[in-house]
């Protein structure tokens, strides 16, 4: 029998129910699982987050690591808040093990939903080869070392750039999102904090894609986000081809202040969290005046050259600056503060020294 076929009563809100009950069940085993959980469930806020960056509407939806299904959850869920038949989205994705493809599958069944999964090993078994997605979303396998280059055939189109080392295989995934997406297409991941510098091959791969105008946004997001990993992770944001007011530009947030604890090995973003981020974002899309996108310590707009400037470096800190708190004091009354306060330390200081000055004098030293 099919879940979507199962009478949970009262419409969709009952399936939502049991799709709740479900994603309950999945961050515990998850959370049981260790680091082997990780690998097929990613937070809710953080595939929510991404799905709003990209404003998933109608159109093809590719995650070509798919776990679980989550994206494809949080971009149902956004069509259901906005009034959108789920038909209209075409889902595609690819797990490299067969069991968590089942948990997949079943994922997208409890909500009456259907979708295009495939078993296969995405790095040399693409299931999709001439898929080209309006949207590309995924949480791969962060730093993924012995992920096979000696296995990538001479003429693979997706290596445009070049072949990532073989102890990483972080550009290896960000490459087959670029190669999947439709000439309009936009792509939003989760990518190790690693791939945002540093590295001599990855380095020379990463300046290509930026040289070629493809990112347009880059997210630090704060540690403890997994339950699996308390690192801090980056989210990734690809255009195949930006509008003219935003090229030659990328958007640059630092989101680590942004956290709400759920538990102590673990943080979430808040709905107001979420809403703060595509707000920038949606700003930056439409053209608006940086000025009003910049916001010293969380936002900014970084032109190309900035980031030749920096190196081909994409960490947000480089970019948004220190936000200085603002206490009301006003500086000439911290000014007269600290010259007292000065006054005192220079005067503590000269009593000190004679005093030093007369130990060693009792001694019979001079100094």
């Amino acid at each position: 029998m099919f879940f979507s076929a199962i009478d949970f009563g009262d419409g969709h809100k009952g399936k939502d129910i049991f799709g709740r009950i479900y994603e309950y069940f999945l961050s515990k085993f998850t959370e049981a699982e260790g680091k082997k959980g990780g690998e097929f469930y990613t937070p809710r806020s953080l595939t929510r987050l991404i799905v709003e960056i990209l404003d998933v509407k109608e159109g093809r939806i590719f995650d070509p690591a798919c776990g679980s299904g989550g994206f494809f959850i949080s971009a149902l869920k956004k069509h259901e808040r906005e009034g959108r038949e789920k038909a209209f989205l075409s889902i595609y994705g690819q797990e490299s093990k067969e069991f968590v493809w089942k948990i997949a599958k079943m994922n997208l069944a409890i909500r009456g939903a259907e979708g295009d999964i495939r078993v296969g090993d995405s790095y040399h078994d693409d299931k999709f080869p001439d898929l080209r997605a309006d949207y590309v979303v995924s949480n791969p396998p962060f730093n993924d070392s012995g992920w096979g280059k000696d296995k990538v055939k001479d003429n693979d189109p997706r290596f445009k750039y070049g072949i990532p080392p073989d102890n990483n295989g972080n550009y290896a995934w960000i490459q087959h999102y670029i190669y999947h997406l439709a000439p309009n297409g936009k792509a939003g991941f989760v990518m190790a904090n690693g791939a945002l510098s540093g590295g001599s091959i990855e380095g020379e791969i990463r300046k290509k894609i930026i040289e070629d105008d493809l990112v347009y946004g880059i997210i630090a997001t704060p540690a403890k986000l997994f339950y699996t990993v308390s690192l801090p992770v980056s989210l990734w944001f690809l255009r195949k081809s930006k509008p003219d007011h935003m090229k030659g530009k990328v958007l640059f947030v630092y989101a680590k202040n942004m956290f709400k604890p759920i538990s102590r090995r673990q943080v979430v973003f808040t709905d107001e969290h979420i809403k703060k981020m595509v707000e920038k974002f949606r700003m930056f899309e439409a053209g608006e005046d940086e000025k009003r996108i910049d916001e010293v310590g969380f936002a900014k707009v970084a032109t190309i050259e900035d980031i030749r400037k920096n190196g081909y470096v994409l960490t947000p800190g480089r970019y948004v600056g220190i936000k200085l708190e603002d206490d009301g004091i006003p500086f000439e009354k911290k000014m007269e503060e600290y010259s007292q306060k000065l006054h005192l330390l220079l005067k503590e200081e000269e009593e000190l020294t004679k005093k030093v000055q007369d130990v060693f004098k009792a001694l019979g030293w001079e100094i």
